[in-house]
């Protein structure tokens, strides 16, 4: 596989990447920069940068010239980060900053990593993903250049595209974006995450963002900002979460001039599939043929696939993969008519009074009332019932409460099972999200 560097240096873009406070990475400047002399062959760092562009400075430099990359977000522990770089056999972690010695893990900045040293026979580099683990450690994924950029669309000239980053892009789907704009032809711009959503706006309007990935929880709060309109968007693509019609209809309304996807991916499959027909789901048809020579299969209920190029192995822990290379997805799904429906992970099933309920089944109806922005449903605890259905709720400007919550529980028990009805609605001013881009589920 080509070393991530030199597919850079074979795109015609001039200025790669454009980033927060002014800065900017030209190609040239991804092109010569390697490795410091003290990095050998059989070195495997981890990486923990706040920065995109820097996050994107140390991945051109060690693909192919070091043994094994992990990419760990900025946002997690310090300590978590050293145990992960330990459960990786990890010499160095680089960070933004701090210089010594952790659990035999050396920690050290960008630049005393960075240097001209570039091998005359590039090595094939691993590169580690790291899930958004729940309990314990995030399981570590193993990956390759190949596995996590075959999905890549290559342009030229006047169709390359200009992406925005809104994702870490040391997580999967944010690097999926890095990689599009590094190798597929086009240019990133980086905004600064810690600013609000409409300056992130603002700043991607400014430089022509033409494509843009979110996941639907991010969209439904960027249709928030006052001037989304501005995007010259040519192509929307949602994922990371369920895409449920309701905000696939809201994007549609918003940018009707765009093309919208949404796409299944995870950090264990890579990319699946995507869905280009403007419907939640997913047509039955991929069961016998999915896009990308992807393998589909629903055992019990849930779903599972097989891509066609990883680089797991059946054994590795917390990943269930059986010996014709299908990935358990964890993801619940029903068939109903021609369409794979969502119902939400099999790990967050709620029990309400004996009734199996899937929090994202109640979200897809409450989203659907008017005056809702966002909705966030979990189960609260409760002496008589042992758990109760509470909907969180973020309304958009202007919308009344008592009206909407009224509509609320009108339009659930009309759609819902009994025990699926939210018999808690509580307004919220917003909710928080993880470096994915995904709503943090919170225990109500």
């Amino acid at each position: 596989m080509t070393p991530l560097a030199q597919q850079i240096a074979q795109q015609q873009a001039d200025a790669v990447v454009l980033g927060p406070h002014g800065r900017s990475l030209m190609r040239g400047d991804l092109q010569a920069v390697g490795v410091a002399p003290h990095i050998g062959p059989d070195t495997r760092i981890a990486i923990r940068l706040s920065d995109p562009l820097d996050v994107i400075r140390a991945l051109t430099a060690l693909d192919g010239q070091v043994a094994a990359i992990l990419l760990l977000s900025h946002a997690l522990p310090p300590k978590t980060a050293v145990a992960l770089a330990r459960a990786a056999d990890c010499t160095i972690l680089v960070q933004d900053d701090v210089a010594e010695t952790r659990d035999g893990v050396a920690v050290m900045m960008i630049d005393d990593m960075l240097g001209s040293e570039r091998r005359s026979e590039p090595l094939a580099t691993a590169w580690l993903m790291t899930t958004s683990g729940t309990t314990g450690l995030p399981k570590i994924v193993p990956h390759t250049l190949r596995t996590l950029s075959r999905s890549v669309s290559r342009f030229a000239g006047a169709t390359a595209p200009i992406w925005g980053l809104l994702y870490d892009p040391t997580r999967f789907a944010g690097l999926q974006v890095v990689l599009q704009a590094l190798i597929g032809g086009g240019q990133l711009i980086a905004v600064d995450t810690a600013k609000t959503l409409a300056d992130q706006v603002s700043m991607m309007a400014e430089n022509g963002c033409t494509h843009l990935s979110a996941t639907p929880t991010l969209w439904r709060r960027l249709l928030m900002v006052p001037d989304y309109a501005k995007l010259p968007l040519r192509q929307i693509t949602l994922g990371g979460e369920i895409a449920d019609q309701p905000t696939l209809n809201a994007l549609r309304a918003g940018f009707p001039d765009a093309r919208l996807s949404h796409i299944y991916a995870s950090t264990e499959v890579g990319v699946g599939f995507s869905v280009t027909d403007g419907l939640a789901g997913l047509p039955s048809s991929y069961l016998d043929k999915a896009p990308g020579n992807v393998r589909l299969d629903i055992r019990s209920g849930i779903l599972w696939l097989r891509p066609p190029l990883t680089a797991l192995q059946p054994g590795l822990p917390g990943i269930e993969i059986d010996n014709e290379g299908y990935i358990c997805s964890g993801d619940q799904v029903e068939v109903s008519n021609d369409r794979i429906l969502f119902l939400g992970r099999a790990s967050g099933l709620m029990n309400i009074g004996g009734v199996k309920v899937y929090p994202e089944a109640v979200e897809a109806v409450v989203k659907t009332v008017p005056g809702v922005a966002l909705v966030q449903v979990s189960a609260k605890r409760s002496p008589v019932t042992g758990a109760l259905v509470l909907a969180e709720i973020q309304l958009d400007a202007g919308a009344d409460q008592t009206e909407t919550r009224l509509l609320i529980i009108k339009t659930c028990r009309a759609s819902l099972e009994r025990e699926a009805v939210p018999a808690i609605i509580r307004f919220v001013d917003g909710f928080k999200t993880n470096a994915a881009g995904k709503l943090m589920r919170t225990k109500g």
